[in-house]
C-alpha cells in the first residue's frame, strides 16, 4: 500500500454547474499557497441532479460530467506535484433510484431474480412500489404521459414517464410483441426464451444488435404497436400488471413503501452494505483509488442511516487500512459520546458549528431577546423540530412505521392496540434528541440506553401522557439484546434507521426558518444551557483531543445550517443588543405596515416572515454593496426572495398553505421588492447594522482562529476563505471567482495588516487570517494534530470576553487567545478591531515552562516574551486575535 499522510488541513469543493476535474486542478497551485495539503471534493463518481444537488448513482464509474477518468488523472497529477492528498465522499447509505443507477435498473427489471437485489433494502414480499405518478393511473394514461417505448440508449422495452424510464420484466415482452409478425419481433421472443436475470447484460446487447440490424419497416411495426398499447388502457394495465414495480400516487404510497428511503421516496433506496458483495461492489472502484491514486482516505456520507455503523466502519476500516484517512459524515448532539468502536478518525466537524456558536452566544441576554421577539412579533418562540420531525415521519416514512407496528404485533401479539403501538414509536422518534441509539450483540450500548429511558419519561411526564404499558413494551424492545435475523433485531435496527432518516429530514426542513428571533437552531437543534460557556468550549476541545484528535472541524455547509458561516456570526452578535436590534425591527416594519397584504384572513407576510426577512438581510448584506451599484442590489434582491421563497414553502405555515400559496408567495415577493425600492429604509438598515457587522467580523476572526488551532483538522470550504455570507448552503462551486482569490490572497500577503483592517470589507482580512495559520500548521502539524490541549486562566475586567489555550507538543507551543461578545466595545467604530483600553488589566496567566520564552504572533509576527501574565491590550496591539507560536 503506498504511504497515506493524514491531512493537516482540507478545502472541500463541490462538484455542481459544470465544474470539472479539470477545472480543480486548476486551482491546485492557489490552494497550495492558502496552506491547504489537502483536497476534499464530492461527488467524483456518476451523478445524476435529483433536485437536492448532485448524487452519485454508480460508484462503479468516475462522474463523466466532470472529465471522467482523463480529468481525473490531470486532477491527481496536480495533486501529486504539491504532494497533496484527496479524500473523497461516499454514500454507503443509499443510491438513487433511477433508471441512471445500473443496479436500480436491472432490479426494476428483474425484480427479486436481478443479481442486485441483495443489494438494495427491499420487502420482496410485494412488488416494487414506486410512488412517482403526480395523479391517479388511469388520468395518467388518459393524458398519455405514459408511454411504452422500446428504448434505444437502454436496449430494453419500458414505461417512459417524464424524464425517467422505467423497464419491462424480460418475461412480459410475449404480450407487447403479440401481434407484431415480423422477423424482429420472433428475434426479441428467442431472446427472451435464452434470457437470465444473472447474464442481463448480455441479453442488452444481443437486443441491440437485434435492433440495429433490423429492417426499417420492422422498427417502425413495432413502434406502431407500442403506440397502439400506450393509447388503450386495458391493454396498458395488463402490460403493468406483469411487472416487478408499479406506478402509484406518494399518496397512495404513504402506507405502502416497501423499501427503505432517506430522503425523498423517488430519489433515494437503502442499499445493504452490510452483506458481503454490496460492500464489495459498492468499494471496488474507491478502495482502488486509495492504492493508484492521491487519495487518502474517505468521507463517509448519512453512515447513521446504515444497519451497522459500527460494524461497516470497521469492515472499511480492514479493507482500507490502518493508514487510510476515514471520518463519518455522524453529527455528535449534546452529551452524545464520540463512537471509538467504529475506528474512524473522527467526523466531518459539524458539531464545532454548536461548540464555536455556544461560545459566541451572549447567554446573559437570549431571555431579553426572546421577550423582545415575543412581544413585537405577538408569538411566542418555540422550537419547531419537533413538530417537524411528527410531519416528515406521518408524511414521509409512514409505511416505515406502519412496518415498525406489524413486527412488534408479531413479536407479541397481544402486548397493546395497534393504535397504542402506534402512538408509542410515533412519540419515541419523533422525542428522541439524537440521531439514533446504537445496539450490538449485547443489546442497546449504555450511553444510549440512558437517553432512551430519559426520552420515555419524559414521554411519560406529558400532561397528554397515554397508558404507559405500550411504551414500555416498546422499550424492552430496543433495549433486549440484538439478533439481527430474529423480528426484535429486525424492529430494533429499522427503528434506529427511522430515526435517523427522520431526524436529518427535519433538521433540513422546516424548523429552521420558524424558529424565533436569531439562528441558535442553526447550531444542531439547540444552543448548550448556559452554564459556563468558555469553560463548556474547554470541556468539548479536550474531550476531542482526547478521542478524535484527527477528526475534522467544520464552520459551514451542512444539510444543519442555513447560514454561511461568517453570516451566522454576525446574527449571534443580535443577542449582544437585543433592544436595539428589535426597535430597529420594530420601526422597519411599522415603515412598511402598508405594503402587508392580507390573504384569506391572513397577514403576508406574517409577522414571523417580516422578522425573518430583516434578519436575513442583516446575515447575508455585501460589505461592499454600494446603494447606487443596481446590479448588486439586484442580486442581494434575488437572494433573499429565494431564500425566504423557500422558508415559507417549506415552513408550510398553517393549514391554508396548500390552497393559496401562490398569492401568499407573490404577497411576500412583493413586500421585499418594496424594502429595495426605498432607498430611506436602505440607508437606514445599513447604518444599523453597522456595529453588529464589525462585531460579526471579529466572531468570525475567532472562529477561524478556533477552527485553526483546536484541535482537529480544519475544513475551508470553497470561497468561505473570504467573507461567507450565503444561504441556503454554500453557493454553486463554479460561483467562486478564484481568479479573483488568487489574486486577492497576493494583495493580502504583501498588505500592511492596518490597511487590511481598513479594507476589510473585501474578505482579504480573513484570507490572510485563513492563511497564515494554515501555513503554521503545515510548519508543525504534529503540534496541532497531536499536542496536547491546555486551557489558560485568565483574569481582569473583561476575563468572560475572551476564550484562551495553549497547544503542546514536545518542545514545540502555541498559545491562542480570541475575544468574544465584542459588540459593546466596538459598536462606536468601523473597523473589526478590539480597542486596547477596552482590556484594560484582563491577562493571560502563562504556564512557568513557557515563562521568558520568546513566541512570535502568527498574524502580526511581533515578536513577544512571555511572563508570568501576559496583558492581552499587549498582545493584541496588531490584530484582535492572538496566535503565540514558538520558534
Amino acid at each position: 500500500m503506498k504511504n497515506m499522510a493524514l491531512p493537516n488541513s482540507a478545502y472541500r469543493i463541490q462538484l455542481r454547474n459544470g465544474l470539472s476535474f479539470n477545472d480543480i486542478a486548476a486551482i491546485v497551485p492557489y490552494l497550495n499557497d492558502l496552506g491547504i495539503d489537502t483536497l476534499a471534493i464530492s461527488p467524483i463518481f456518476s451523478t445524476i441532479d435529483v433536485g437536492r444537488g448532485k448524487k452519485s448513482y454508480n460508484p462503479t464509474k468516475l462522474d463523466r460530467d466532470a472529465g471522467g477518468e482523463a480529468g481525473f488523472v490531470a486532477l491527481d497529477s496536480a495533486l501529486r506535484k504539491f504532494g497533496m492528498g484527496l479524500i473523497v465522499d461516499i454514500n454507503p447509505n443509499q443510491m438513487p433510484a433511477t433508471h441512471h443507477n445500473p443496479w436500480w435498473f436491472d432490479v426494476l427489471e428483474w425484480g427479486s431474480e436481478s443479481g442486485y437485489a441483495d443489494h438494495f433494502d427491499v420487502d420482496w414480499k410485494k412488488r416494487l412500489t414506486l410512488p412517482v405518478l403526480q395523479r391517479p393511473l388511469i388520468e395518467e394514461v388518459q393524458a398519455e404521459t405514459l408511454q411504452l417505448k422500446f428504448d434505444p440508449n437502454k436496449f430494453a422495452f419500458g414505461i417512459s414517464y417524464g424524464e425517467v424510464f422505467y423497464p419491462l420484466f424480460p418475461k412480459s415482452y410475449e404480450t407487447i410483441l403479440r401481434g407484431v409478425e415480423n422477423s424482429l419481433s420472433n428475434d426479441f421472443l428467442d431472446a427472451v426464451n435464452d434470457s437470465d436475470a444473472h447474464r442481463s447484460d448480455e441479453f442488452h446487447i444481443r437486443l441491440r444488435e437485434l435492433y440495429d440490424t433490423s429492417e426499417l419497416v420492422h422498427r417502425l411495426e413495432l413502434a406502431s404497436r407500442l403506440k397502439e398499447i400506450s393509447q388503450n388502457i386495458a391493454m396498458l394495465e395488463d402490460v403493468l400488471s406483469m411487472q416487478k414495480w408499479r406506478l402509484v400516487t406518494r399518496q397512495k404510497a404513504r402506507r405502502r413503501m416497501n423499501y427503505r428511503h432517506s430522503f425523498e421516496s423517488m430519489h433515494s433506496v437503502g442499499v445493504q452494505v452490510e452483506k458481503t458483495q454490496p460492500f464489495k461492489d459498492f468499494h471496488e472502484v474507491p478502495l482502488d483509488l486509495l492504492e493508484i491514486s492521491q487519495v487518502i482516505g474517505f468521507r463517509v456520507n448519512q453512515i447513521d442511516g446504515l444497519a451497522d455503523p459500527e460494524t461497516y466502519s470497521q469492515e472499511l476500516r480492514r479493507h482500507a487500512g490502518e493508514k487510510a484517512y476515514l471520518v463519518a459524515d455522524k453529527i455528535l448532539l449534546d452529551g452524545e459520546p464520540y463512537p471509538a468502536s467504529w475506528h474512524v478518525d473522527g467526523t466531518a466537524g459539524y458539531e464545532f458549528i454548536s461548540v464555536t456558536a455556544n461560545l459566541m452566544v451572549d447567554h446573559a441576554k437570549l431571555a431579553a431577546l426572546e421577550q423582545l421577539y415575543s412581544s413585537n412579533i405577538g408569538a411566542q418562540s418555540t422550537l419547531h423540530y419537533r413538530g417537524a420531525k411528527s410531519a416528515v415521519l406521518h408524511s414521509r416514512f409512514a409505511a416505515e412505521l406502519q412496518a415498525l407496528v406489524d413486527l412488534l404485533i408479531l413479536i407479541e401479539p397481544n402486548a397493546a392496540d395497534e393504535l397504542e403501538l402506534r402512538r408509542a414509536v410515533s412519540d419515541l422518534v419523533i422525542e428522541l434528541p439524537v440521531f439514533r441509539t446504537y445496539s450490538n450483540e449485547a443489546g442497546i450500548l449504555e450511553a444510549y440506553r440512558s437517553i432512551l429511558q430519559s426520552t420515555i419519561s419524559d414521554i411519560l411526564a406529558r400532561p397528554d401522557a397515554a397508558d404507559p404499558a405500550p411504551l414500555k413494551f416498546v422499550q424492552r424492545v430496543l433495549e433486549a439484546a440484538n439478533d439481527p435475523e430474529g423480528k426484535i433485531g429486525q424492529f430494533i435496527v429499522r427503528f434506529q434507521q427511522l430515526t435517523a432518516a427522520v431526524m436529518a429530514q427535519a433538521i433540513e426542513q422546516s424548523y429552521q426558518y420558524g424558529r424565533g428571533p436569531i439562528a441558535l437552531d442553526e447550531v444542531i437543534l439547540r444552543s448548550s444551557d448556559a452554564g459556563d460557556p468558555v469553560q463548556a468550549f474547554h470541556e468539548k476541545m479536550l474531550g476531542k483531543a482526547a478521542t478524535a484528535p484527527r477528526g475534522m472541524l467544520a464552520t459551514t455547509f451542512s444539510y444543519t445550517t442555513k447560514f454561511g458561516e461568517d453570516a451566522r456570526m454576525r446574527l449571534l452578535a443580535l443577542s449582544e443588543a437585543p433592544e436595539t436590534w428589535c426597535k430597529a425591527v420594530a420601526r422597519w416594519r411599522g415603515l412598511h405596515a402598508g405594503h402587508v397584504a392580507t390573504i384569506e384572513e391572513t397577514l403576508a407576510p406574517d409577522p414571523q416572515t417580516e422578522w425573518l426577512i430583516y434578519q436575513t438581510l442583516a446575515a447575508i448584506w455585501p460589505l461592499t454593496l454600494q446603494l447606487d451599484d443596481e446590479n448588486s442590489l439586484q442580486a442581494v434582491h434575488n437572494d433573499l426572495c429565494a431564500f425566504i421563497q423557500k422558508a415559507i414553502s417549506e415552513i408550510q405555515r398553517d393549514s391554508f398553505w396548500t390552497e393559496i400559496n401562490k398569492p401568499y408567495e407573490l404577497a411576500v415577493m412583493d413586500y421585499i421588492g418594496q424594502l429595495f425600492a426605498d432607498r430611506s429604509f436602505l440607508l437606514d438598515f445599513r447604518e444599523t447594522m453597522q456595529p453588529f457587522w464589525v462585531a460579526g467580523a471579529i466572531n468570525s476572526f475567532s472562529q477561524t482562529v478556533l477552527k485553526a488551532t483546536a484541535p482537529g483538522v480544519p475544513v475551508i470550504y470553497n470561497g468561505a476563505e473570504s467573507w461567507d455570507f450565503a444561504v441556503s448552503n454554500i453557493p454553486a462551486s463554479n460561483d467562486i471567482d478564484f481568479d479573483a482569490l488568487t489574486a486577492r490572497l497576493s494583495y493580502a500577503d504583501q498588505c500592511p495588516l492596518n490597511i487590511l483592517l481598513e479594507d476589510w470589507h473585501t474578505g482579504a482580512i480573513k484570507q490572510r487570517l485563513v492563511a497564515a495559520h494554515l501555513r503554521a500548521r503545515k510548519r508543525k502539524p504534529e503540534l496541532f494534530i497531536a499536542g496536547e490541549y491546555i486551557p489558560l486562566k485568565v483574569t481582569g475586567k473583561k476575563r468572560k470576553n475572551i476564550v484562551a489555550f495553549l497547544r503542546k507538543h514536545e518542545s514545540d507551543y502555541c498559545l491562542v487567545a480570541v475575544p468574544r461578545q465584542p459588540y459593546e466595545a466596538v459598536k462606536r467604530f468601523h473597523e473589526p478591531f478590539m480597542p486596547i483600553p477596552a482590556w484594560g488589566d484582563t491577562a493571560l496567566h502563562i504556564p512557568a515552562e513557557i515563562n521568558g520564552k520568546e513566541f512570535q504572533d502568527i498574524m502580526t509576527g511581533n515578536r513577544l516574551t512571555l511572563a508570568d501574565k501576559c496583558l492581552v491590550a499587549d498582545a493584541m496591539r496588531g490584530f484582535s486575535t492572538i496566535s503565540l507560536m514558538s520558534d
